[in-house]
């Protein structure tokens, strides 16, 4: 009687299971039908020809229609196939069966040239059945140290994904490549990128190692694409190819290389009846305001798809000389970044009348109807009560609306901002914060190096900015689209000399007449209000050179006094200045405040236009402006408004004047 002993293998030592078979034998078919799909075009070319008679003509038709199917074909290879050799046997293989199609119907169908077709589209083949192999014919059981590691770390019985593994190694130039089979029904992406960390440490990644974790494009859920860069493309700076960045096929901006050199993220400017606006967000030296530089020359720079530039900076115009100087219109304070955005939603209003009289379906851009395109740096100075307590409340109301209603009329804002939370776009009370988020992010969203490592409140990805790399322009494509990836890439760096030269060899476009009537006379004069604005600015910047102090903020507050010992300690010896002389000091700050749309108000009204709408006609200034200018005069005390009795209007008239 003979005993057998049966010794049980420990998990993590036995050979992976094989592939699951997807699809059964319909990815081993898929070369036959084609072959055979050809093989029966090629004859009906030929009936075709004996009915007309004309083989020159059917010929014609036939490449016509053969190159037209091609070019689709090739479209969804270069989509759907990230495998660098499968997508070049594909598109190979397109190529082949236009022209062999081509030239079957000019000189005729025989079993010669189905010799040649089967020949060469089963070399072709040769890789795809490699990569789907038969149920009874399984590839030789082998593993890569990746494969190895991934089941002694990560798909072991206690690993981060029980039970995972990797398949299908696919050598590529950046790295290596797999396609992760996840167990279905209990796995899934978002698991994957929630614990990307891990996974690294599985895989005993270096730190300028890459791993991106991507949906499948071929292969059915929950299997991953995964991707192991160990020789970076993009550590090196990528420089702006110029206006060519913009395909005018598409609409979109090309950004730069993913960070495994498969493919370049893109920015989506353009559909076929809508103009798209985004955000950006990143921390200091993370390349998002470089980035909004190149997005807006590359744009401006288009001629296939007519667009106007307008710039917000949240700086004070620190942020982006270069658009400062060359956009159409500029924004330098929170007063005139919302005069611009006044003068946004007319043209906005003014384009769905149009469309509606004119029975337009969406937006598609002309030289006499460009695009309008505004871009807000540092958005959060201009949209949160903190930063902008007098104008915030419309400031976001215009923007969640040209944001939610502008892009099908072609009037959409680009945000950037460093802030990482909603308060970018007002903060989590505000009644419209959440609908600008959601309507940039419906275009585009950038998400580059920064502090805070939770992004997810406003992106919904779980990347952390805090771990990237220390490369300019790094960043994630937060919201992917059909055919685009949810990979890291590094944006194309425009150099200083760039841009102080390209603004120059550019044509920077202004409104057509019907949208420049429609935001008023703030845009006819918008070169002159832009020079004003840059003028006070010189002069604050004389003053406080000269020492003169001004105040800090537009909040009105209480002056408090200082001790008498802190005074003496300021002053010297002296005594503290009385408050009749602290009051006429004040007075004096406040006239070198004045800047020239103050004093030009102020001449109006000493040459007789006492109400609003003269000053406005006199001076050329707009309704909001000139009651602005006003409330300021009044406020340092140059002005005061007489209101007659019974009137309710008034008029204004300088202080002299007045008593």
């Amino acid at each position: 009687m003979s005993t057998t002993t049966t010794t049980e293998v420990p998990a993590d030592q036995q050979a992976p299971p094989a592939p699951p078979v997807v699809g059964g034998l319909r990815p081993q078919l898929a070369p036959h039908a084609a072959v055979g799909a050809l093989v029966v075009a090629a004859g009906a070319a030929r009936i075709a020809t004996h009915l007309v008679g004309d083989e020159q003509t059917v010929a014609t038709w036939v490449a016509g229609t053969a190159f037209v199917i091609a070019v689709v074909a090739a479209t969804q290879v270069r989509r759907r196939v990230f495998d660098k050799r499968a997508r070049r046997r594909a598109l190979t293989f397109v190529a082949v069966a236009a022209g062999w199609l081509t030239a079957v119907t000019l000189t005729g169908l025989s079993l010669g040239a189905i010799g040649v077709l089967m020949a060469l589209g089963y070399a072709l083949s040769m890789h795809w059945w490699r990569q789907h192999p038969l149920a009874m014919i399984q590839p030789k059981a082998s593993r890569s140290e990746y494969q190895r590691l991934w089941s002694e770390n990560i798909g072991c019985s206690d690993g981060c994904l029980t039970g995972s593994r990797l398949a299908n190694p696919e050598p590529i130039d950046a790295g290596i490549r797999y396609t992760l089979r996840l167990r279905p029904g209990r796995q899934h992406l978002g698991m994957v990128l929630d614990k990307l960390s891990t996974i690294r440490g599985g895989l005993k990644l270096r730190p300028d190692q890459e791993l991106i974790a991507e949906q499948h494009p071929t292969e059915p859920e929950p299997s991953v694409l995964l991707t192991i860069v160990t020789r970076s493309p993009i550590k090196q700076t990528v420089f702006w190819p110029g206006p060519c960045a913009f395909n005018s096929v598409t609409g979109e901006v090309q950004l730069g290389p993913y960070a495994d050199g498969e493919g370049a993220a893109s920015w989506h400017v353009y559909t076929e009846t809508r103009l798209l606006g985004g955000y950006l967000q990143g921390g200091t030296n993370g390349g998002k305001s470089r980035t909004m530089e190149m997005l807006a020359l590359t744009i401006a720079a288009s001629e296939s798809h007519p667009t106007v530039i307008l710039y917000a900076d949240g700086q004070g115009g620190a942020s982006s000389p270069m658009l400062m100087d060359h956009a159409d219109v500029r924004a330098r304070t929170a007063e005139e970044c919302l005069s611009m955005l006044e003068g946004l939603y007319l043209v906005m209003q003014l384009r769905q009348d149009e469309n509606s009289v004119w029975k337009l379906r969406g937006f598609s851009p002309s030289v006499d109807r460009p695009g309008l395109l505004v871009f807000i740096d540092e958005c959060h100075k201009r949209l949160h009560k903190t930063h902008n307590s007098l104008y915030w409340a419309r400031t976001q109301f215009l923007v969640a609306a040209i944001a939610s209603e502008g892009g099908k009329v072609g009037v959409a804002p680009v945000l950037a901002s460093q802030q990482s939370t909603l308060d970018a776009f007002g903060g989590a009370g505000s009644d419209y914060s959440e609908k600008i988020r959601s309507n940039l992010l419906s275009g585009n969203g950038l998400i580059f190096k920064g502090k805070d490592p939770n992004v997810k409140e406003v992106f919904g990805v779980d990347v952390n900015p805090k771990k990237f790399p220390d490369l300019p322009g790094y960043a994630y494509v937060a919201n992917t689209r059909p055919g685009s990836r949810l990979a890291p890439f590094r944006s194309c760096y425009l150099t200083d000399e760039m841009a102080e030269e390209w603004p120059g060899r550019i044509t920077w476009r202004s409104l057509d007449a019907g949208s420049a009537a429609a935001w008023g006379a703030s845009y006819l004069h918008r070169h002159e209000l832009a020079d004003a604005s840059l003028e006070a600015a010189r002069q604050r910047i004389a003053d406080r050179r000269a020492g003169v102090i001004m105040r800090e903020s537009v909040v009105e507050t209480q002056p408090i006094a200082p001790p008498a010992d802190a005074a003496l300690t300021v002053f010297g010896a002296t005594e503290f200045p009385s408050w009749a002389a602290m009051e006429a000091q004040a007075r004096q700050e406040a006239r070198r405040q004045l800047g020239p749309g103050h004093e030009r108000v102020l001449d109006a009204i000493r040459s007789g236009h006492q109400k609003p709408g003269q000053i406005g006609d006199a001076t050329k200034y707009s309704d909001r402006q000139v009651y602005n200018l006003l409330g300021e005069l009044m406020e340092a005390g140059f002005v005061r408004r007489v209101v007659p009795d019974g009137g309710k209007l008034g008029y204004y008239v300088p202080v002299e004047q007045a008593a």
